[in-house]
């Protein structure tokens, strides 16, 4: 009995030795570990007070009147948002959508001070290629959500939070700018063990994907976007697509009207992250409308977004209570010289040697006056100034966020791209 108690001790040995080099090989360390590296699992656990607090806002909402034919041309649409707060309150199940986003491998560690939020979802096949997606502004994880399991069949899919996004911690200093964000996801790219991945980006997330592939090019081994940022036009221009410019009355009339959220974020964040903390519907009208205004569609956004998602987006952002801190992103991009910029999405000075693919997608912004130009040529010859562009396209259809509006034409893209990487 004691050399059978003696072999159990000694294969129980074996077995921690075995875990912890499993362990120590993939990053990962037990939940709870106090190491400055920790990476350790995640699941979205809302407290059930929250989402009782929720209801009982959306309860008492009260909305603003509209004019009679104000369709979304002053803003969000009344009747379309009544809707959708009814269906919010009276239908819409978090604890279901909580289910489905657990479904997919998350994870915390802590990174330059910051609590980092983030989908790891290996792929079967070891050898498969690291694919680093990133997002923007109104957007989250939901964003990837029907291409991350497909994706994880050739990719090791890794998703971050942007820090103030989400469920990845909030800052309490200034500059958590572009820059500083790529240097975070470079660590933990290196962090997770990969020394040869891919990037992608749309909206903020190719901003700092750019910079990403710049301060490690020699372990980004591809860079994808949906839509390459051309040179700014003379007198200063937001993140536009590698896109031949509209007319220029036309492009100063697109500013004007669709900007404003833009100026507020990029100066005044906290003024409208009050209202963004304090009442749900009015998060959903400040988010609701830039998907209206983004996405492709003929005027039914739920052709290609559902309610679920939609709300699912706009919930992540409720229940972290990070309108505000999210918004920040805006007013540190915009500051990031030390002074106010022209435009919150300041570009690297350098160009950009690794290989870049171009993925546009024709209606990403409110410009619904200005059909896009054909001229792709034009338009590649303006995206090579800043990038080594060895693939480019323009889809037929889809909007700002891609990867959930057209999902297959997105993968069918990015795969084609990173198929010679």
């Amino acid at each position: 009995m004691r050399r059978v108690g003696v072999l159990a001790s000694s294969w129980r040995v074996l077995l921690a030795a075995l875990v912890a080099a499993v362990i120590s090989a993939s990053g990962l360390h037990a939940q709870g570990s106090s190491a400055p590296d920790a990476v350790v699992p995640f699941r979205i656990q809302v407290p059930e007070s929250t989402l009782t607090d929720l209801k009982q806002r959306l309860s008492r909402a009260r909305f603003a009147d509209e004019f009679i034919d104000a369709d979304w041309n002053y803003g969000t649409n009344l009747t379309y948002l009544r809707g959708l707060v009814a269906y919010w309150r009276d239908t819409y199940d978090w604890r279901a959508q909580e289910r489905r986003l657990n479904q997919f491998s998350q994870f915390k560690t802590t990174i330059d001070g910051i609590d980092v939020h983030f989908v790891h979802q290996r792929s079967k096949n070891p050898n498969a290629v690291p694919l680093l997606l990133l997002n923007g502004w109104p957007s989250s994880i939901v964003e990837y959500e029907k291409v991350i399991v497909p994706l994880s069949e050739t990719f090791h899919v890794v998703i971050p939070s942007m820090p103030g996004f989400g469920f990845s911690g909030k800052p309490r200093e200034r500059g958590y700018d572009v820059e500083r964000i790529a240097g975070m996801w470079v660590q933990l790219m290196a962090r997770l063990g990969y020394t040869r991945y891919a990037a992608h980006g749309s909206d903020w997330g190719s901003n700092v994907a750019s910079r990403v592939a710049l301060r490690d090019a020699a372990h980004v081994a591809g860079l994808h976007m949906a839509g390459c940022p051309a040179p700014a036009p003379a007198g200063g221009a937001g993140a536009t697509p590698a896109l031949p410019a509209p007319p220029e009355r036309n492009r100063l009339v697109d500013a004007a009207h669709n900007l404003g959220y833009q100026e507020l974020q990029s100066t005044k964040p906290q003024t409208v992250g009050q209202a963004l903390s304090d009442s749900p519907v009015g998060l959903a009208s400040w988010i609701v409308e830039k998907w209206y205004g983004w996405a492709d569609h003929d005027g039914d956004l739920e052709k290609v977004v559902t309610k679920d998602q939609l709300l699912t987006n706009v919930m992540i952002y409720w229940v972290t209570n990070s309108g505000a801190s999210s918004a920040r992103i805006y007013q540190e991009g915009r500051h990031m010289s030390g002074a106010l910029g022209p435009t919150p999405f300041p570009r690297p000075e350098t160009r950009i040697p690794t290989p870049t693919g171009c993925g546009a997608f024709p209606w990403q912004y409110d410009r619904r006056a200005n059909p896009p130009s054909p001229n792709l040529e034009a338009a590649r010859k303006a995206a090579e100034t800043r990038f080594n562009v060895v693939h480019f396209t323009q889809a037929e259809h889809g909007g700002h966020f891609p990867a959930l509006e057209q999902p297959e034409l997105w993968m069918s893209d990015l795969k084609a791209f990173l198929r010679e990487r």
